[in-house]
This record gives structure tokens, C-alpha cells and sequence, in this order.
């Protein structure tokens, strides 16, 4: 009898949600520039969505480590996605289109979920081994947003809802049909089948570990939203700018697939802090460049930066969160990262690329992406390799048919 291979099912999972996510999000900014809102007001727009992203995915993180089926919520989250999304056909004036794009991000917050699901499969294998699964998503994302670039600058951004929906549902339709949730019969030691207790605590280390991600992040919103109008002003059209997202992820790919490599020799918080540094050296590029296509290819870059940071973010918080609180703590890192960071970053960076120009945006955003690196060598606490290894047998996945393949 030939049993599903789950780990094979959730690869395509993450190739999924990448094209899905490739035809939207690096072109949200793009969308409300051309409906008329200028900078300021697009970061008011951003920061209000990812201030509702932030408080949905905490609950979604918390009810999940309380026993919600967390496989299930990425089948709604579709759904609702789909519906959302199309709302964007009958948007026309700025206030309508922003509060639909407030509303698409409430919709696609139970996507974060993904990461807990795929380490939950992992549990007995190499954390590092979790950038080989991601990486589908930025090969899904490299040839997405370049045709869907091409496509709305040869006909229209209009076109953008209707090429999202069905992407987003057929990633709903995915994991309805072979991402099933599964249970993790405990070992002896083992705290992840115990609910997490009322008042369960975060150590200081992953406090102060979210502190350099909020960094990052804000930086990061900044730098990434407004470099889409950059790319607009001087010249470039949705074709570059889908180009430019599609080099970040051609970088990003391999990076993470020698991920496990490079933890040979540094350590995670290593690994973080170089990814820190790269974005820097970028910053500093895009706030001097005055030409699109150099401001497009410095992305190639980009990519391994956030491969390096990224994938670092996930294996520490994994390490430093207790076990009963593993999903609420990998919310919490995407909460703060993708959530509350960009609240400030879209905000700030909005107003500065207003008021000061391009440059005092990017030289701001250097300086607390400096200060993240710094915070992340400090604070993280150093593990060795063998730390990465599991300590305990292999669980049984339940229900049957959920054997560990090969990924």
C-alpha cells in the first residue's frame, strides 16, 4: 500500500502560496500610488494593515497551541482571501481600496500558520532542514511576480484581483485535500502534547530577540514598500518592479538550500547578524542610486540577506521558545516581524519619503538595521550545532498515512 507523503504535499503547499502571494503583495503599493494616494498616505494604509494582521495572528497562534487545527484555518484563510480580493474589482475611490486591503490582510493572517505546521513535521529532524521546505515558496514567488508584472503593466493593475483569486484558492483547495492535520503521540520528556498554561512567559532571550526583529522589520517595510514607488518615479513600470521581487527570490533559493551548510560554521545569531550587515551594505546602494534597473538588481542581494535573517528568525525562535508555546511563538516572531514592525515602518518611512525624500528614508532605515545585528549578537544566547539534532525519538504521526517521507 502506498501511503501520502506528507513533507512531499507540504512542499507544494509553500510553491503554492509563493505564486499566490507573487501575483499581490509586492504590488499593493504600486496600486495605491496609481489610485492617487500619495506616500504618507500609503503608509498610513500599510500600517493599518499590518497593525490587524499583527492581532490576528497572535490569536491565531494562540488558539492553535490551545488545539486548534491550525491545517483547517489555511483552508478559511483561502476562502476568505478569495472574497476579499475580488472586493478589489469593485473599489474605486482611495478610501474604499484601502480599507479592502486592510481587510485582504485579515483574511490572509492564518497564512502564517504555515511555518508552525511544517516544524511540527520537523520535530524530530534538523531545524535547519526547514529552509529546504521554505525555499518552494521563493521559486513559486520568482516566476509569479515576473509574469504577473509583465501582466499588469501590459493591460492593468485592475487585472490584479482577478489573477489573486484563483491562485488563492486553489492553494485552499491544496491543503484541504492533502495537508491533514496530525496529532504527535508524546515521549517521555516531551512537553508539546500539554496545553499551554494561562500564564506561560517567553524567556528574556526571546524577548530581546523580538526587540532586533522589530528592528528588522521596520526597517525592512520601509525600504521594500517605498522602493516600489522608487522604481515607479524613476522610470521603471509593475514589469520591473515584478523583476526586481523575482531576483530577491532567485538569491533567496539557493541561499536557503546551503542554509544547513552554513550553520556548519556560524551560528544562527551569525547567520542573522550577516544577513543584517548585507541589508546595510543595500541601503546604503538604493539611497544614493538614481537609476531603476540598479535599484531592480541590487534585489539579487536583497535575497540572500533574507534567506540568511529569515530563516535564522525561525530556527531561534523555535529553539528559544518552550515547547508548549512553540506556535504562539512563531506567530509572535511573524507578529512582530511582518505585524507591529511594519506598523512603524510603513508609517515612518511613509512620512519620511514625503517630507525628506528617498535618501533620509533608506540612511533612517540603515541605522536600525544596524542596531538589529548588533542586538541579535548580544542578546541570543549561542547554541552549537548538535543543538539543531533531535534529543528524543521519532513520534508517531497520526492519523495514519502520515509516515515521515523524504521532503
Amino acid at each position: 500500500m502506498v501511503r501520502s507523503n506528507p513533507i512531499s504535499h507540504l512542499n507544494w503547499t509553500y510553491v503554492l502560496v509563493g505564486i499566490a502571494d507573487g501575483s499581490l503583495l509586492t504590488f499593493i503599493p504600486l496600486l495605491l500610488f496609481e489610485r492617487g494616494l500619495t506616500a504618507a498616505q500609503i503608509g498610513v494604509v500599510l500600517a493599518a494593515a499590518a497593525g490587524v494582521s499583527l492581532v490576528a495572528g497572535l490569536v491565531w497562534g494562540y488558539l492553535v497551541d490551545r488545539g486548534l487545527r491550525a491545517e483547517r484555518m489555511l483552508v478559511i484563510a483561502s476562502a476568505c482571501a478569495v472574497t476579499v480580493a475580488l472586493m478589489l474589482a469593485l473599489t474605486g475611490g482611495g478610501v474604499g481600496l484601502a480599507l479592502v486591503v486592510v481587510a485582504l490582510y485579515v483574511a490572509r493572517s492564518p497564512l502564517m500558520l504555515l511555518d508552525p505546521i511544517a516544524l511540527r513535521r520537523l520535530r524530530t529532524a534538523r531545524r535547519t532542514d526547514y529552509a529546504r521546505i521554505r525555499l518552494r515558496m521563493s521559486a513559486g514567488w520568482a516566476g509569479s511576480v515576473v509574469l504577473s508584472g509583465g501582466a499588469f503593466q501590459a493591460l492593468s493593475l485592475r487585472l490584479l484581483p482577478f489573477v489573486y483569486a484563483p491562485l488563492a484558492a486553489i492553494v485552499g483547495l491544496w491543503v484541504w485535500r492533502f495537508i491533514k492535520p496530525v496529532e504527535v503521540t508524546p515521549v517521555a520528556g516531551d512537553a508539546i502534547a500539554h496545553p499551554a498554561p494561562m500564564n506561560a512567559r517567553l524567556p528574556l532571550a526571546m524577548v530581546s530577540f523580538l526587540l532586533s526583529l522589530f528592528l528588522l522589520g521596520a526597517a525592512l517595510s520601509a525600504t521594500q514598500n517605498f522602493l516600489t514607488v522608487q522604481i515607479d518615479i524613476l522610470g521603471g513600470g509593475a514589469f520591473l518592479i515584478g523583476a526586481a521581487s523575482a531576483f530577491q527570490a532567485l538569491t533567496e533559493i539557493p541561499t536557503m538550500g546551503y542554509t544547513h551548510v552554513l550553520s556548519r560554521f556560524a551560528s544562527q545569531k551569525v547567520l542573522f547578524a550577516i544577513g543584517c550587515a548585507i541589508y546595510v551594505v543595500i541601503f546604503i546602494a538604493w539611497a544614493f542610486t538614481t537609476n531603476a534597473l540598479v535599484a531592480a538588481l541590487l534585489k539579487l542581494v536583497v535575497g540572500v540577506a533574507f534567506a540568511l535573517t529569515y530563516v535564522a528568525a525561525v530556527v531561534i525562535t523555535e529553539e528559544l521558545s518552550p515547547p508548549h508555546l512553540r506556535a504562539t511563538s512563531q506567530a509572535l516572531m511573524k507578529s512582530v516581524t511582518f505585524g507591529l514592525a511594519p506598523i512603524f515602518g510603513a508609517l515612518a518611512g511613509g512620512f519620511l519619503y514625503s517630507a525628506a525624500g528617498p535618501r533620509a528614508m533608506f540612511l533612517t532605515s540603515t541605522a536600525l538595521m544596524l542596531v538589529a545585528g548588533v542586538v541579535v549578537l548580544i542578546a541570543v544566547p549561542t547554541r552549537n550545532a548538535a543543538a539543531a539534532l533531535p534529543s528524543a525519538p521519532a513520534p508517531a504521526l497520526q492519523p495514519a498515512a502520515a509516515a515521515v517521507d523524504e521532503a
